[in-house]
Protein backbone atom coordinates (compact mmCIF):
# COMPACT_ATOMS: atom_id res chain seq x y z
CA UNK A 1 0.00 0.00 0.00
CA UNK A 2 1.14 3.36 -1.08
CA UNK A 3 -0.41 6.40 1.40
CA UNK A 4 -1.47 9.29 -0.33
CA UNK A 5 0.52 11.76 2.16
CA UNK A 6 2.06 10.88 5.25
CA UNK A 7 -1.31 12.26 7.30
CA UNK A 8 -2.92 9.14 5.64
CA UNK A 9 0.11 6.96 6.79
CA UNK A 10 -0.08 8.64 10.38
CA UNK A 11 -3.48 7.31 10.54
CA UNK A 12 -2.98 4.04 9.25
CA UNK A 13 -0.11 3.75 11.72
CA UNK A 14 -1.73 4.74 15.07
CA UNK A 15 -4.83 2.09 14.11
CA UNK A 16 -1.89 -0.43 13.72
CA UNK A 17 0.00 0.13 17.11
CA UNK A 18 -3.65 -0.61 18.81
CA UNK A 19 -4.58 3.12 19.39
CA UNK A 20 -8.45 3.30 19.57
CA UNK A 21 -9.32 6.77 20.40
CA UNK A 22 -8.03 9.89 18.95
CA UNK A 23 -8.34 12.61 21.35
CA UNK A 24 -8.59 16.37 19.18
CA UNK A 25 -8.60 19.63 19.56
CA UNK A 26 -7.81 20.60 15.83
CA UNK A 27 -6.46 23.77 14.27
CA UNK A 28 -5.29 25.21 11.47
CA UNK A 29 -2.20 22.72 11.35
CA UNK A 30 -4.32 19.63 11.88
CA UNK A 31 -5.88 19.98 8.43
CA UNK A 32 -4.16 16.89 6.46
CA UNK A 33 -5.06 14.48 9.67
CA UNK A 34 -8.48 15.40 9.47
CA UNK A 35 -9.02 14.59 5.98
CA UNK A 36 -6.89 11.70 6.57
CA UNK A 37 -9.32 10.31 8.90
CA UNK A 38 -12.14 11.16 6.83
CA UNK A 39 -10.53 9.55 4.03
CA UNK A 40 -10.04 6.08 6.26
CA UNK A 41 -14.06 6.15 7.36
CA UNK A 42 -15.26 7.00 3.79
CA UNK A 43 -12.72 3.97 2.81
CA UNK A 44 -13.28 1.73 5.42
CA UNK A 45 -10.34 1.29 6.17
CA UNK A 46 -8.29 1.06 9.77
CA UNK A 47 -8.65 3.89 11.92
CA UNK A 48 -8.76 5.43 15.44
CA UNK A 49 -11.94 7.15 16.46
CA UNK A 50 -11.42 10.80 16.80
CA UNK A 51 -13.24 12.00 19.89
CA UNK A 52 -13.02 16.04 19.54
CA UNK A 53 -12.37 17.59 22.96
CA UNK A 54 -13.25 21.31 23.25
CA UNK A 55 -9.95 21.92 25.49
CA UNK A 56 -6.92 20.12 25.46
CA UNK A 57 -6.31 19.16 29.24
CA UNK A 58 -9.81 17.48 28.89
CA UNK A 59 -8.48 15.53 26.09
CA UNK A 60 -5.12 14.14 27.82
CA UNK A 61 -7.00 13.46 31.09
CA UNK A 62 -9.44 11.12 28.60
CA UNK A 63 -6.53 9.58 27.43
CA UNK A 64 -5.22 8.50 31.12
CA UNK A 65 -8.25 7.54 32.46
CA UNK A 66 -8.78 5.28 29.02
CA UNK A 67 -5.20 4.06 29.67
CA UNK A 68 -6.37 3.16 33.37
CA UNK A 69 -9.18 1.28 32.72
CA UNK A 70 -7.41 -0.89 29.38
CA UNK A 71 -3.45 -0.62 29.69
CA UNK A 72 -3.10 0.10 26.28
CA UNK A 73 -1.88 3.60 25.05
CA UNK A 74 -4.14 6.51 23.13
CA UNK A 75 -2.88 9.68 21.07
CA UNK A 76 -4.01 12.93 21.63
CA UNK A 77 -3.83 15.50 19.25
CA UNK A 78 -3.41 19.56 19.62
CA UNK A 79 -2.46 22.32 17.76
CA UNK A 80 0.97 23.94 18.00
CA UNK A 81 2.58 26.03 21.06
CA UNK A 82 -1.29 27.18 22.37
CA UNK A 83 -2.33 23.61 22.21
CA UNK A 84 0.40 22.22 23.99
CA UNK A 85 0.11 24.92 26.82
CA UNK A 86 -3.68 24.20 27.20
CA UNK A 87 -2.56 20.02 27.99
CA UNK A 88 -1.56 22.14 30.97
CA UNK A 89 -1.08 20.39 34.38
CA UNK A 90 -2.32 17.24 33.01
CA UNK A 91 1.28 16.79 31.12
CA UNK A 92 2.44 16.54 34.88
CA UNK A 93 -0.02 13.76 35.57
CA UNK A 94 1.14 11.82 32.79
CA UNK A 95 4.50 11.99 33.57
CA UNK A 96 3.89 10.84 37.45
CA UNK A 97 1.21 8.14 36.31
CA UNK A 98 3.57 6.96 33.55
CA UNK A 99 1.38 7.57 31.32
CA UNK A 100 2.23 5.96 27.24
CA UNK A 101 0.30 8.21 25.37
CA UNK A 102 1.98 9.95 22.29
CA UNK A 103 0.71 13.22 21.94
CA UNK A 104 0.86 14.80 18.79
CA UNK A 105 1.27 18.29 17.66
CA UNK A 106 1.22 20.57 14.74
CA UNK A 107 4.05 23.11 14.33
CA UNK A 108 3.93 26.28 12.20
CA UNK A 109 4.74 25.58 8.20
CA UNK A 110 7.98 26.30 7.28
CA UNK A 111 7.34 27.41 4.08
CA UNK A 112 5.93 30.90 2.59
CA UNK A 113 5.66 29.88 -1.32
CA UNK A 114 2.83 29.41 -2.32
CA UNK A 115 3.84 26.31 -4.98
CA UNK A 116 4.58 23.99 -1.22
CA UNK A 117 1.61 22.64 -0.20
CA UNK A 118 1.00 23.09 3.58
CA UNK A 119 2.38 26.64 3.36
CA UNK A 120 1.83 29.50 5.68
CA UNK A 121 -1.05 31.40 4.87
CA UNK A 122 -2.61 33.46 7.72
CA UNK A 123 -1.19 35.78 10.17
CA UNK A 124 -1.01 32.74 13.05
CA UNK A 125 1.21 30.97 11.27
CA UNK A 126 3.96 33.54 12.56
CA UNK A 127 2.36 34.57 15.97
CA UNK A 128 2.23 30.93 17.49
CA UNK A 129 6.14 29.72 16.52
CA UNK A 130 8.36 29.68 18.76
CA UNK A 131 11.93 28.61 19.66
CA UNK A 132 11.26 25.62 21.51
CA UNK A 133 8.11 24.49 21.69
CA UNK A 134 9.40 20.83 22.53
CA UNK A 135 10.54 22.28 25.78
CA UNK A 136 7.02 21.79 28.01
CA UNK A 137 7.42 18.26 26.51
CA UNK A 138 11.06 17.63 27.68
CA UNK A 139 10.32 18.81 30.97
CA UNK A 140 7.04 16.38 31.51
CA UNK A 141 7.27 13.93 29.17
CA UNK A 142 9.75 11.35 28.31
CA UNK A 143 10.85 11.37 24.30
CA UNK A 144 10.23 14.20 21.82
CA UNK A 145 11.06 14.78 18.22
CA UNK A 146 9.54 16.49 15.20
CA UNK A 147 9.02 14.81 11.94
CA UNK A 148 11.08 16.62 9.18
CA UNK A 149 9.76 15.11 6.21
CA UNK A 150 6.59 13.05 5.24
CA UNK A 151 8.61 10.18 4.59
CA UNK A 152 10.32 10.12 7.82
CA UNK A 153 7.01 10.07 9.76
CA UNK A 154 6.46 6.19 10.44
CA UNK A 155 9.66 5.63 11.99
CA UNK A 156 9.39 8.43 13.73
CA UNK A 157 5.83 7.81 15.13
CA UNK A 158 6.79 3.83 15.87
CA UNK A 159 9.57 5.09 17.52
CA UNK A 160 7.71 7.85 19.69
CA UNK A 161 5.18 4.54 20.91
CA UNK A 162 8.20 2.28 21.60
CA UNK A 163 9.95 4.47 23.97
CA UNK A 164 6.41 5.72 25.75
CA UNK A 165 5.81 1.83 26.62
CA UNK A 166 9.08 0.85 27.64
CA UNK A 167 9.31 1.15 31.45
CA UNK A 168 9.40 3.38 33.28
CA UNK A 169 6.60 4.43 31.02
CA UNK A 170 5.44 8.03 29.69
CA UNK A 171 4.49 10.36 27.48
CA UNK A 172 5.65 10.70 23.97
CA UNK A 173 5.91 14.26 21.76
CA UNK A 174 5.97 14.46 18.36
CA UNK A 175 5.32 17.93 16.42
CA UNK A 176 4.05 17.38 12.86
CA UNK A 177 4.90 20.54 10.29
CA UNK A 178 1.69 21.07 7.96
CA UNK A 179 3.87 20.46 4.52
CA UNK A 180 5.58 17.44 6.36
CA UNK A 181 1.94 15.91 6.77
CA UNK A 182 1.04 16.76 2.87
CA UNK A 183 4.32 15.37 1.53
CA UNK A 184 4.15 11.72 0.20
CA UNK A 185 3.98 9.47 3.05
CA UNK A 186 6.14 5.61 3.14
CA UNK A 187 5.26 2.67 0.44
CA UNK A 188 3.94 0.80 3.21
CA UNK A 189 3.62 0.95 7.25
CA UNK A 190 6.99 1.17 9.00
CA UNK A 191 7.74 -1.78 11.09
CA UNK A 192 6.95 -1.88 14.84
CA UNK A 193 8.87 -1.13 17.40
CA UNK A 194 8.35 -4.06 19.90
CA UNK A 195 9.09 -2.55 23.30
CA UNK A 196 10.66 -4.33 25.87
CA UNK A 197 9.79 -6.95 28.36
CA UNK A 198 9.11 -5.43 32.13
CA UNK A 199 12.18 -5.82 34.11
CA UNK A 200 12.52 -9.11 36.45
CA UNK A 201 13.94 -9.20 39.62
CA UNK A 202 17.72 -9.50 40.83
CA UNK A 203 17.21 -13.15 42.18
CA UNK A 204 20.44 -12.49 44.91
CA UNK A 205 18.36 -9.38 45.61
CA UNK A 206 15.09 -11.17 45.84
CA UNK A 207 16.32 -13.76 48.25
CA UNK A 208 18.07 -11.20 49.97
CA UNK A 209 14.35 -9.51 50.27
CA UNK A 210 12.80 -12.49 50.99
CA UNK A 211 15.26 -13.15 54.07
CA UNK A 212 14.72 -10.00 55.78
CA UNK A 213 11.24 -9.86 55.55
CA UNK A 214 11.25 -13.65 56.76
CA UNK A 215 12.90 -12.36 60.04
CA UNK A 216 11.22 -8.80 60.65
CA UNK A 217 9.64 -8.45 63.55
CA UNK A 218 6.93 -5.39 62.52
CA UNK A 219 7.21 -5.40 59.07
CA UNK A 220 5.03 -3.12 57.02
CA UNK A 221 4.11 -3.22 53.08
CA UNK A 222 3.07 0.00 51.46
CA UNK A 223 1.98 0.02 47.70
CA UNK A 224 0.85 2.76 45.75
CA UNK A 225 -0.31 1.54 42.53
CA UNK A 226 0.32 -2.01 42.65
CA UNK A 227 -3.31 -2.51 41.30
CA UNK A 228 -2.81 -1.34 38.21
CA UNK A 229 -1.64 -4.69 37.07
CA UNK A 230 -4.64 -6.44 38.76
CA UNK A 231 -3.20 -10.08 38.41
CA UNK A 232 -0.71 -8.76 41.00
CA UNK A 233 -2.89 -8.13 43.77
CA UNK A 234 -3.60 -12.04 44.41
CA UNK A 235 0.25 -12.25 44.95
CA UNK A 236 0.28 -8.98 47.24
CA UNK A 237 -2.43 -10.40 49.57
CA UNK A 238 -0.50 -13.78 49.39
CA UNK A 239 2.84 -11.93 50.99
CA UNK A 240 1.11 -10.30 53.72
CA UNK A 241 -1.10 -13.71 54.45
CA UNK A 242 2.47 -15.44 54.85
CA UNK A 243 3.90 -12.65 57.04
CA UNK A 244 0.82 -11.72 59.05
CA UNK A 245 2.05 -8.10 57.69
CA UNK A 246 -0.57 -5.19 57.47
CA UNK A 247 -0.79 -3.22 54.17
CA UNK A 248 -0.86 0.65 53.83
CA UNK A 249 -2.75 0.76 50.71
CA UNK A 250 -2.32 4.41 49.43
CA UNK A 251 -5.45 3.61 46.99
CA UNK A 252 -3.85 5.08 43.67
CA UNK A 253 -5.39 1.91 42.50
CA UNK A 254 -7.25 -0.83 44.86
CA UNK A 255 -3.94 -2.96 45.40
CA UNK A 256 -5.18 -4.72 48.46
CA UNK A 257 -8.70 -5.82 49.33
CA UNK A 258 -10.37 -3.18 51.37
CA UNK A 259 -12.18 -5.88 53.81
CA UNK A 260 -9.27 -7.80 54.21
CA UNK A 261 -8.23 -7.83 57.73
CA UNK A 262 -4.68 -7.29 56.66
CA UNK A 263 -5.84 -3.88 54.58
CA UNK A 264 -4.55 -0.84 56.95
CA UNK A 265 -5.05 1.64 54.51
CA UNK A 266 -3.97 5.07 55.26
CA UNK A 267 -3.28 4.91 58.59
CA UNK A 268 0.25 5.42 58.60
CA UNK A 269 1.08 5.65 62.17
CA UNK A 270 2.05 1.97 61.85
CA UNK A 271 5.07 3.09 60.42
CA UNK A 272 6.05 4.23 63.29
CA UNK A 273 6.12 0.79 65.08
CA UNK A 274 7.98 -0.87 61.54
CA UNK A 275 11.32 -2.93 61.89
CA UNK A 276 11.04 -3.64 57.86
CA UNK A 277 9.29 -1.63 55.26
CA UNK A 278 8.25 -2.74 51.99
CA UNK A 279 7.65 -0.43 49.51
CA UNK A 280 5.72 -1.27 46.41
CA UNK A 281 5.15 0.93 43.23
CA UNK A 282 4.60 4.29 45.98
CA UNK A 283 5.52 7.43 44.60
CA UNK A 284 5.50 9.15 48.14
CA UNK A 285 5.83 5.86 50.78
CA UNK A 286 5.03 8.53 54.18
CA UNK A 287 5.65 12.24 54.71
CA UNK A 288 8.59 12.31 57.03
CA UNK A 289 6.79 15.18 59.39
CA UNK A 290 3.87 13.36 59.91
CA UNK A 291 4.83 9.54 60.21
CA UNK A 292 7.82 7.84 59.25
CA UNK A 293 9.86 4.08 60.06
CA UNK A 294 12.45 4.43 62.76
CA UNK A 295 15.73 5.13 61.54
CA UNK A 296 17.12 1.69 62.50
CA UNK A 297 14.05 0.33 60.25
CA UNK A 298 15.13 -1.42 57.25
CA UNK A 299 13.23 -0.16 53.89
CA UNK A 300 13.06 -2.43 51.14
CA UNK A 301 11.67 -1.19 47.39
CA UNK A 302 10.28 -3.03 44.24
CA UNK A 303 9.62 -0.17 41.61
CA UNK A 304 10.35 0.24 37.45
CA UNK A 305 11.37 3.25 38.49
CA UNK A 306 13.16 3.08 42.04
CA UNK A 307 15.42 5.94 41.92
CA UNK A 308 12.53 8.69 40.88
CA UNK A 309 15.14 10.46 38.89
CA UNK A 310 12.85 13.41 37.93
CA UNK A 311 11.56 14.37 41.65
CA UNK A 312 15.03 15.90 43.00
CA UNK A 313 14.41 15.59 46.39
CA UNK A 314 12.80 11.94 46.86
CA UNK A 315 15.42 11.08 49.20
CA UNK A 316 13.65 8.19 51.17
CA UNK A 317 16.29 5.59 53.12
CA UNK A 318 16.08 2.73 50.78
CA UNK A 319 18.38 0.10 51.93
CA UNK A 320 17.61 -2.69 49.25
CA UNK A 321 15.88 -1.62 45.78
CA UNK A 322 15.07 -3.79 42.98
CA UNK A 323 14.09 -2.55 39.85
CA UNK A 324 11.23 -5.19 38.35
CA UNK A 325 7.53 -5.06 37.88
CA UNK A 326 5.47 -5.93 40.64
CA UNK A 327 3.71 -8.11 38.82
CA UNK A 328 6.53 -10.14 37.57
CA UNK A 329 8.14 -9.82 41.24
CA UNK A 330 5.81 -10.29 43.38
CA UNK A 331 4.71 -13.68 43.03
CA UNK A 332 8.46 -14.83 42.87
CA UNK A 333 9.44 -13.16 46.39
CA UNK A 334 6.14 -15.09 47.50
CA UNK A 335 7.93 -18.56 46.18
CA UNK A 336 10.92 -17.08 48.26
CA UNK A 337 8.70 -16.76 51.31
CA UNK A 338 7.53 -20.22 50.92
CA UNK A 339 10.88 -21.48 50.79
CA UNK A 340 11.30 -20.41 53.97
CA UNK A 341 8.25 -21.33 55.73
CA UNK A 342 9.95 -23.81 58.39
CA UNK A 343 7.63 -24.29 61.54
CA UNK A 344 8.91 -21.87 63.95
CA UNK A 345 8.80 -18.64 61.37
CA UNK A 346 5.97 -19.62 59.91
CA UNK A 347 3.76 -20.41 63.94
CA UNK A 348 5.25 -16.49 64.65
CA UNK A 349 3.51 -15.14 61.39
CA UNK A 350 0.84 -16.44 62.23
CA UNK A 351 0.51 -15.48 65.91
CA UNK A 352 1.13 -12.23 63.97
CA UNK A 353 -1.56 -12.32 62.09
CA UNK A 354 -4.18 -13.18 64.45
CA UNK A 355 -2.72 -9.64 66.80
CA UNK A 356 -2.28 -7.63 63.57
CA UNK A 357 -5.42 -8.49 62.17
CA UNK A 358 -7.33 -7.72 65.42
CA UNK A 359 -5.87 -4.24 65.80
CA UNK A 360 -6.63 -3.40 62.10
CA UNK A 361 -10.31 -4.25 62.77
CA UNK A 362 -10.47 -1.71 65.87
CA UNK A 363 -9.07 0.55 63.19
CA UNK A 364 -11.20 0.24 60.91
CA UNK A 365 -14.29 0.16 63.06
CA UNK A 366 -12.99 3.63 64.31
CA UNK A 367 -13.07 4.64 60.67
CA UNK A 368 -16.86 3.10 60.16
CA UNK A 369 -17.82 4.78 63.05
CA UNK A 370 -16.85 8.39 61.78
CA UNK A 371 -19.77 8.16 59.66
CA UNK A 372 -21.94 8.26 62.18
CA UNK A 373 -20.31 10.80 64.57
CA UNK A 374 -20.50 14.30 65.87
CA UNK A 375 -16.98 15.01 65.11
CA UNK A 376 -15.79 17.88 63.01
CA UNK A 377 -14.90 16.39 59.32
CA UNK A 378 -17.49 13.62 59.98
CA UNK A 379 -19.69 14.93 57.34
CA UNK A 380 -17.83 13.25 53.87
CA UNK A 381 -17.10 9.89 56.13
CA UNK A 382 -21.32 10.19 55.94
CA UNK A 383 -22.00 10.82 52.75
CA UNK A 384 -19.40 8.27 51.35
CA UNK A 385 -20.38 5.94 53.52
CA UNK A 386 -23.76 6.21 52.19
CA UNK A 387 -22.46 6.06 48.14
CA UNK A 388 -20.82 3.34 48.88
CA UNK A 389 -24.24 1.35 49.67
CA UNK A 390 -25.75 2.17 46.69
CA UNK A 391 -22.82 2.41 44.10
CA UNK A 392 -23.76 -0.40 41.41
CA UNK A 393 -21.38 -3.69 41.56
CA UNK A 394 -19.87 -2.33 38.48
CA UNK A 395 -19.28 0.75 39.05
CA UNK A 396 -15.78 2.25 38.41
CA UNK A 397 -14.63 5.18 40.69
CA UNK A 398 -11.79 7.71 39.90
CA UNK A 399 -11.22 9.74 42.88
CA UNK A 400 -10.63 13.53 43.51
CA UNK A 401 -11.80 13.94 46.42
CA UNK A 402 -9.06 16.22 47.72
CA UNK A 403 -9.16 17.17 51.71
CA UNK A 404 -11.89 14.72 51.67
CA UNK A 405 -9.37 12.17 50.17
CA UNK A 406 -9.05 10.00 53.44
CA UNK A 407 -13.09 9.66 54.09
CA UNK A 408 -13.02 8.22 50.46
CA UNK A 409 -10.64 5.42 50.64
CA UNK A 410 -11.88 4.48 53.75
CA UNK A 411 -15.68 4.16 53.39
CA UNK A 412 -15.46 3.63 49.55
CA UNK A 413 -15.30 -0.13 48.54
CA UNK A 414 -14.19 -1.19 45.00
CA UNK A 415 -12.30 -4.61 43.23
CA UNK A 416 -9.53 -3.98 41.72
CA UNK A 417 -9.82 -2.21 38.04
CA UNK A 418 -12.44 -0.49 39.70
CA UNK A 419 -11.08 2.72 40.85
CA UNK A 420 -7.86 5.14 39.83
CA UNK A 421 -6.72 8.08 41.38
CA UNK A 422 -3.80 9.74 39.85
CA UNK A 423 -1.70 10.74 42.76
CA UNK A 424 0.02 13.73 41.45
CA UNK A 425 -0.55 17.14 41.68
CA UNK A 426 -2.71 18.48 38.93
CA UNK A 427 -6.50 19.03 39.94
CA UNK A 428 -9.05 18.58 37.62
CA UNK A 429 -8.61 15.49 35.62
CA UNK A 430 -11.32 13.06 36.89
CA UNK A 431 -14.24 14.57 34.97
CA UNK A 432 -11.70 14.14 31.75
CA UNK A 433 -10.41 10.73 33.01
CA UNK A 434 -14.22 9.92 33.39
CA UNK A 435 -15.08 10.10 29.84
CA UNK A 436 -12.13 7.72 28.38
CA UNK A 437 -12.79 4.98 31.08
CA UNK A 438 -16.43 5.14 29.64
CA UNK A 439 -14.94 4.60 26.48
CA UNK A 440 -13.31 1.89 27.53
CA UNK A 441 -15.89 0.27 29.47
CA UNK A 442 -19.14 1.72 28.07
CA UNK A 443 -21.52 -1.08 29.98
CA UNK A 444 -19.78 0.21 33.55
CA UNK A 445 -21.31 3.73 35.31
CA UNK A 446 -18.43 5.60 36.14
CA UNK A 447 -18.41 8.21 38.70
CA UNK A 448 -15.59 10.73 39.35
CA UNK A 449 -16.09 12.00 43.06
CA UNK A 450 -14.28 15.05 43.04
CA UNK A 451 -13.81 18.64 45.52
CA UNK A 452 -15.94 21.21 43.91
CA UNK A 453 -12.71 23.17 43.25
CA UNK A 454 -11.18 20.22 41.17
CA UNK A 455 -14.69 20.27 39.34
CA UNK A 456 -13.70 23.25 38.39
CA UNK A 457 -10.27 22.53 37.19
CA UNK A 458 -11.36 19.85 35.27
CA UNK A 459 -12.89 22.21 32.51
CA UNK A 460 -16.64 20.76 32.93
CA UNK A 461 -18.44 22.46 30.28
CA UNK A 462 -15.75 21.19 28.15
CA UNK A 463 -15.68 17.55 29.67
CA UNK A 464 -19.71 17.33 29.92
CA UNK A 465 -19.72 18.66 26.50
CA UNK A 466 -17.35 16.07 24.93
CA UNK A 467 -18.96 13.07 26.67
CA UNK A 468 -22.16 14.08 25.22
CA UNK A 469 -20.77 13.73 21.88
CA UNK A 470 -18.91 10.43 22.11
CA UNK A 471 -21.85 8.64 23.78
CA UNK A 472 -19.42 8.65 27.03
CA UNK A 473 -21.58 9.71 29.74
CA UNK A 474 -20.39 9.90 33.19
CA UNK A 475 -21.82 11.17 36.72
CA UNK A 476 -19.83 13.54 38.58
CA UNK A 477 -19.78 13.60 42.38
CA UNK A 478 -18.75 16.46 43.74
CA UNK A 479 -18.06 16.84 47.32
CA UNK A 480 -18.96 21.16 47.18
CA UNK A 481 -17.87 23.14 50.49
CA UNK A 482 -17.38 26.16 48.68
CA UNK A 483 -13.93 26.63 48.90
CA UNK A 484 -10.44 25.71 48.15
CA UNK A 485 -9.66 24.13 51.62
CA UNK A 486 -6.39 22.14 50.60
CA UNK A 487 -5.47 25.88 50.14
CA UNK A 488 -7.17 27.06 53.29
CA UNK A 489 -5.60 24.19 55.32
CA UNK A 490 -1.62 25.28 55.19
CA UNK A 491 -2.25 29.20 56.21
CA UNK A 492 -3.97 27.34 59.15
CA UNK A 493 -1.55 24.96 60.23
CA UNK A 494 1.76 27.46 59.35
CA UNK A 495 -0.20 31.24 61.07
CA UNK A 496 -1.84 29.66 63.86
CA UNK A 497 -3.18 32.42 65.78
CA UNK A 498 -2.67 34.49 62.89
CA UNK A 499 -4.36 37.34 60.58
CA UNK A 500 -6.16 34.36 58.80
CA UNK A 501 -7.70 33.09 61.23
CA UNK A 502 -8.60 36.66 62.91
CA UNK A 503 -10.60 37.59 59.67
CA UNK A 504 -12.31 33.85 59.56
CA UNK A 505 -13.01 34.00 55.85
CA UNK A 506 -10.15 33.18 54.08
CA UNK A 507 -11.72 34.99 50.86
CA UNK A 508 -8.58 33.65 48.77
CA UNK A 509 -10.08 30.67 49.27
CA UNK A 510 -13.66 31.40 49.88
CA UNK A 511 -15.81 29.88 46.84
CA UNK A 512 -19.30 30.91 47.81
CA UNK A 513 -21.39 31.81 46.58
CA UNK A 514 -21.54 28.51 44.80
CA UNK A 515 -22.35 27.96 41.20
CA UNK A 516 -25.48 25.78 40.31
CA UNK A 517 -23.53 22.82 39.21
CA UNK A 518 -26.80 21.26 38.42
CA UNK A 519 -27.70 23.70 36.16
CA UNK A 520 -24.67 24.08 34.83
CA UNK A 521 -24.56 20.11 33.80
CA UNK A 522 -28.24 20.73 32.28
CA UNK A 523 -26.96 23.59 30.23
CA UNK A 524 -25.04 20.67 28.14
CA UNK A 525 -28.03 18.40 28.03
CA UNK A 526 -27.45 16.64 31.03
CA UNK A 527 -29.19 17.00 35.12
CA UNK A 528 -28.65 15.82 38.40
CA UNK A 529 -29.45 16.14 41.89
CA UNK A 530 -28.42 18.87 44.68
CA UNK A 531 -28.03 16.53 47.92
CA UNK A 532 -27.84 18.13 51.62
CA UNK A 533 -27.74 14.56 53.91
CA UNK A 534 -26.75 11.17 53.27
CA UNK A 535 -30.25 10.30 53.43
CA UNK A 536 -30.83 11.82 50.02
CA UNK A 537 -28.27 10.43 48.04
CA UNK A 538 -30.08 6.69 47.63
CA UNK A 539 -32.43 8.62 45.39
CA UNK A 540 -30.26 10.96 43.87
CA UNK A 541 -27.59 8.12 42.36
CA UNK A 542 -30.67 6.34 41.15
CA UNK A 543 -32.06 10.07 39.21
CA UNK A 544 -28.41 9.92 37.76
CA UNK A 545 -28.67 6.61 36.76
CA UNK A 546 -31.17 6.96 35.00
CA UNK A 547 -29.67 10.32 32.92
CA UNK A 548 -26.44 8.16 32.56
CA UNK A 549 -28.41 5.34 30.64
CA UNK A 550 -30.13 8.17 28.37
CA UNK A 551 -26.59 8.59 27.36
CA UNK A 552 -26.05 11.92 29.14
CA UNK A 553 -23.89 13.61 32.17
CA UNK A 554 -25.46 14.08 36.02
CA UNK A 555 -23.86 15.40 38.68
CA UNK A 556 -24.56 15.01 42.24
CA UNK A 557 -23.75 18.26 44.28
CA UNK A 558 -23.04 16.83 47.96
CA UNK A 559 -23.08 20.03 49.96
CA UNK A 560 -21.32 19.99 52.87
CA UNK A 561 -20.27 22.03 55.68
CA UNK A 562 -18.07 24.90 55.41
Amino acid sequence: MVFTDAAAELVATLADEGVQHLFINPGTDTAPVQEALAAARTGHTPSPRAVLCTHEFVALSSAMGHYFATGTPQAVMVHVDAGTLNLGGAWHNAQRNRLPAVVFAGRSPYSTAAGIPGHRDAPIHWQQEQLDQQAVARAFGKWAMEVPRGRDLGPIVRRAFQVAQADPRGPGYVMLPREALMEAGGAGLAPRLAPPKPAAPDPAGLAEMAACLADAAHPVIVTGRTGARVDAVASLVEIAELLGCPVLDQRDRVSFPSRHPLYAGDAAELLTGADVVLILDSEVPWIPALAAPPASATVLQIDTDPVKATMPLWSYPVDLALTADTAIALPLLAGELRRLAEPSRTARWAERREQVGSRLAQIRQQWDALASSDQPGAAPHAMMQALNKVLPPRAIVLEEAVTARSALIRQIDREPGGFFDTGSPALGWAIGGAMGVKLARPDAPVFAVCGDGAFGFGVPTAAIWSAHRAGAPFIAVILNNASYRASRLPVQRLYPGGAGEAEGSFPETDLSPAPDYVALAAAYGGGGRVVHDSTQLPDAVEYCLALEAEQRCAVIDIRLPG
